[in-house]
């Protein structure tokens, strides 16, 4: 026994011992240098994604453009399936080294908070289905009496944050959600293995009634131009070493570039330079605004 006990002592004082440092990674805010996708601490654990996803943001990384709405620049990526977001993600994440991620369902409804709008004012905050949309797009649900003049996807921060430094968590594209309210593990492991997740936060297509309503179990499989998504991670999965600080406040409205537009069938012609303008309510839409194929969505 006491042989036992001087050989442990002896490997105890001679071995080095190795540890497994932590990212003491404590910054308010920072960009993802490889995608460009701006992060801001949500609490002392975990950081959120700024705005949705960009179709700008999903060319660098997946070099392609499935969109309805492919418009380029700033406008949200949509029509975009889990299958997709995994596929997103293992190419960010082998790039960077993170462990990039979509949000909970706990963590979303951290960020957005309490709505700071109303059902008359709502068209100042958010991108919704007003009078534009429903001229347009006639999906027969109830619309907001009143008129953003975006008929369909705007850019990225073209409304103003939330109280907590937040884009377009209501309105623009529903977001999805990495596990479904009856999750009880809170946890973003197997995308791919679940069934349905979560879908929140509405978006252009939607009126009154779904605006604040989190689809608790939406189909994996599901992709329409009205589901995008927006990222999360976690402090201890960053690697500070492919991040930059954010040193000055962009315009997000004027994209410094953009990705290429498809054209449509029935044209030849070049693709036309982004729209970062609002609408007007009698403007026809463009070659470019394809409407898609697709219910606007699929309601529980």
């Amino acid at each position: 026994m006491l042989k036992k006990v001087f050989i442990l002592l002896f490997v105890m004082n001679v071995l080095p011992v190795f540890v497994v440092p932590l990212y003491a990674f404590d910054k308010q805010s920072f960009i993802d240098s490889y995608s460009g996708i701006e992060f801001k601490a949500l609490n002392n654990k975990t950081y959120l994604a700024v705005y949705e996803i960009t179709q700008e943001q999903w060319y660098k990384v997946m070099n392609t453009a499935p969109f309805s709405f492919n418009k380029g620049g700033l406008y949200p990526a949509e029509t975009i399936s889990i299958g997709d977001i995994q596929k997103f993600l293992n190419i960010l994440n082998e790039k960077t080294n993170s462990k990039y991620r979509l949000p909970t369902v706990a963590e979303w409804k951290e960020a957005a908070g309490e709505p700071n709008f109303t059902r008359d004012n709502i068209c100042n905050y958010a991108n919704v289905y007003d009078i534009s949309s429903n001229s347009i797009n006639r999906f027969g649900n109830a619309y907001f009496d009143c008129d953003d003049k975006y008929p369909n996807t705007s850019p990225v921060g073209s409304f103003p944050a939330n109280p907590k430094g937040f884009y377009d968590l209501y309105g623009n594209v529903k977001e999805w959600l990495c596990n479904s309210e009856s999750d009880r593990t809170n946890t973003c492991a197997y995308l791919l293995g679940a069934a349905s997740l979560a879908v929140a936060g509405g978006g252009y297509s939607d009126g009154p009634k779904e605006m604040k309503h989190i689809i608790k179990d939406e189909r994996t499989s599901l992709r329409f131009a009205g589901l995008g998504f927006r990222l999360a991670i976690d402090k201890s999965a960053i690697n500070p070493d492919a991040v930059r600080d954010k040193t000055a406040k962009d315009n997000i409205i004027t994209p410094s570039s953009t990705i290429p537009v498809a054209p449509s069938e029935s044209s030849n012609s070049q693709p036309a330079a982004i729209d970062n303008q609002k609408s007007n309510t009698t403007e026809k839409p463009s070659n470019q605004e394809r409407k898609f194929k697709f219910l606007p969505f699929l309601r529980d």
